[in-house]
C-alpha cells in the first residue's frame, strides 16, 4: 500500500512539474517577487509556503510520516520560519499547520465555535454524512453523549471487564495452537470481535470474520488517493461501505421483525431513542466500529513490538503483573482495584500512545498532536520508548503536551475503554507468554501507524 501510494504521488509530482515552471516564470514576468513569507505577513498569516501547484507539500509530508523520522517535515518548516505555526498546503487544502501545544489547545476547545472540523470529501463519503468526525453541532453532542454514555465508568466494570478478559482468553488459546502469528493482523480481529459485541450484539463468528475481511478493503482505503476508477482501492472501499452498511441495516430490520429479542447493546439504545433514522444509526455505527478497531488493535501490536525491542521495561512488566497473577491464585478474573494497580503498565501505555502517531486532527487548521509528542523541547529523546518518563505524571488527563485522544467537543469518548483494552491484553499476554520477532519490523506512521510486516512472532507457553 505505501509503495502503492508513492508511486503514485511520484508520478503525479511528476505530471505537474511543467505546470510548477510556467508558474513561476508566469510570476517573474509579472513581477511577483514577494515571498510566501512576505505575503502571509501582509495579510497577517503565519510564515510558510504553500509548495508545489495542486500537490503542495503533501508529497513531502508524506515522505516524512513513512520514514523513520516522522517529524522531519515540521523540524525543517520550523527551522526555515522559526515557528510552530506555519502556513503549508496539504491534501489539496491551504492549511495553517499547528504544532504548537497552547495554540492545539485552544483549536480544540474552541470547535463548534471558533473553529468547525471538517474532513476532505473523499474521506466523508467512506465515513458517510452521520459518522462522528461528520456531524456539527446538536447532531454531534447527542451522538457524542450516547457514545460516553456506552462507555461509561460503570459500565467499564461491570461489562466491559469481564468481555474483554474472556475475549482475549479466548483468542490466545487459539493462538497457542496456532504457534506463529502475525500479531497485528490477530489483534484487528480480535478487537473488532469486541467492538462487534458491544455494538451489534454479535459474537465470533463467521459473520464478524467477514466483517474483518471486509474492514481490509474499508481500512486502505481511507488511506488511498481517491480515485474512483473500478478496481482501484478507493472504489473497493466504497463498494466495502455499501456492503457494510447494508449488513448493519439488515440486523435494524431483524429487530424490528422481533421486538421479544432482548439485546443490550449500543444498537439497541439508538432504536429505541426514537428520534434517529436508520441512516444516522448504520453511519453511526459504522464509525464507531471503525475507530473501536483501528485504535486499540494498533496500540495493542505497537505495545508488544516496543517491549520486546526493551527488555529492561518488559521485566518490568513481567515483575508487576506476576505479581498480580500470584495473588489472584492464577489466570482468575481481574477486578477494578486489579486494573487500577497496573502502575507501570499505565506508563507503558502513555508512552506506546506517545509514540503511536496519529493523522492531524483537523483540516484548514491541521492540528498535529503528534508533533508535541516527538518534540524533543516536551520530551527528551522523544524517538526512544522510555516508559519511566511517566513514573512521576501518570495523570495525564490535564497535559495539554500529550493528547493522543484529541480535546474540546471531540475527546475520543472510547480513551477510557482503549486503555482499559491495551492493559487487561498486556497482562493476559505478558503473563501466558514467551515470544520472538520473526523478522525485523520499522514503523510506518502515514496516514496510519502499521507494521508492515504485521509483526510476525512465534508463541512459547510460560507454564
Amino acid at each position: 500500500m505505501a509503495d502503492q501510494i508513492s508511486l503514485l504521488l511520484v508520478v503525479f509530482t511528476a505530471a505537474v512539474a511543467l505546470l510548477h515552471l510556467i508558474y513561476r516564470w508566469w510570476n517573474a514576468q509579472t513581477g511577483q517577487r514577494k515571498t510566501h513569507t512576505e505575503k502571509n505577513q501582509a495579510v497577517h498569516l503565519p510564515p510558510g509556503s504553500t509548495g508545489w501547484p495542486l500537490i503542495g507539500e503533501t508529497y513531502s509530508y508524506y515522505r516524512s510520516m513513512s520514514s523513520n523520522r516522522p517529524r522531519q517535515f515540521i523540524d525543517d518548516r520550523e527551522k526555515r520560519y522559526d515557528s510552530d505555526i506555519f502556513v503549508s498546503h496539504l491534501f489539496g487544502s491551504q492549511a495553517v499547520v499547528s504544532a504548537d501545544p497552547q495554540f492545539n489547545k485552544y483549536v480544540l476547545q474552541n470547535e463548534g465555535r471558533l473553529f468547525q472540523a471538517q474532513y476532505p470529501k473523499a474521506l466523508k463519503a467512506l465515513m458517510g454524512d452521520y459518522g462522528l468526525l461528520s456531524v456539527h453541532g446538536n447532531l454531534q453532542r447527542k451522538l457524542h453523549g450516547i457514545a460516553v454514555n456506552l462507555l461509561s465508568f460503570e459500565r467499564l466494570k461491570f461489562d466491559f471487564m469481564v468481555e474483554i478478559q474472556n475475549l482475549v482468553h479466548s483468542t490466545l488459546d487459539r493462538w497457542v495452537d496456532e504457534k506463529e502469528i502475525f500479531l497485528q493482523n490477530e489483534c484487528h480481529q480480535m478487537v473488532l470481535n469486541l467492538m462487534a459485541k458491544q455494538l451489534l450484539d454479535l459474537s465470533p463468528s463467521k459473520e464478524t470474520n467477514e466483517i474483518c475481511k471486509l474492514f481490509v478493503d474499508y481500512t486502505n482505503a481511507m488511506i488511498a488517493i481517491p480515485i474512483k476508477i473500478p478496481g482501484s482501492t478507493y472504489a473497493k472501499g466504497l463498494k466495502t461501505r455499501k456492503v457494510l452498511i447494508r449488513k448493519i441495516f439488515n440486523i435494524i430490520k431483524e429487530r424490528r421483525n422481533n421486538p421479544h429479542v432482548v439485546h443490550n447493546d449500543l444498537l439497541q439504545k439508538l432504536m429505541e431513542e426514537g428520534s434517529l433514522s436508520d441512516e444516522i444509526i448504520c453511519d453511526f455505527i459504522l464509525f464507531l466500529l471503525f475507530a473501536g478497531h483501528e485504535t486499540s488493535s494498533r496500540a495493542m501490536t505497537f505495545a508488544i513490538k516496543f517491549l520486546t525491542s526493551c527488555p529492561k521495561a518488559l521485566t518490568q512488566m513481567k515483575e508487576e503483573h506476576d505479581v498480580i497473577l500470584k495473588a489472584k491464585g492464577g489466570h482468575k478474573k481481574l477486578e477494578w482495584d486489579d486494573y487500577k494497580s497496573m502502575k507501570f503498565t499505565q506508563c507503558v501505555i502513555n508512552e506506546t500512545l506517545r509514540l503511536d502517531i496519529l493523522i492531524p486532527k483537523g483540516w484548514v487548521v491541521c492540528v498535529f498532536s503528534s508533533a508535541t509528542h516527538l518534540d524533543e523541547k516536551f520530551h527528551n529523546e522523544a524517538l526512544t520508548f522510555n516508559p519511566w518518563r511517566w513514573e512521576l505524571d501518570q495523570d495525564v488527563s490535564n497535559n495539554h503536551l500529550f493528547s493522543p485522544f484529541g480535546g474540546g467537543a471531540r475527546l475520543c469518548p472510547g480513551s477510557h475503554l482503549a486503555r482499559l483494552e491495551l492493559a487487561l491484553f498486556l497482562h493476559i499476554f505478558i503473563t501466558r507468554f514467551r515470544w520472538e520477532a520473526l523478522d525485523d519490523e520499522h514503523p510506518s506512521y502515514f496516514p496510519l501507524p502499521y507494521l508492515a510486516k504485521g509483526f510476525p512472532m512465534r508463541l512459547y507457553n510460560r507454564e
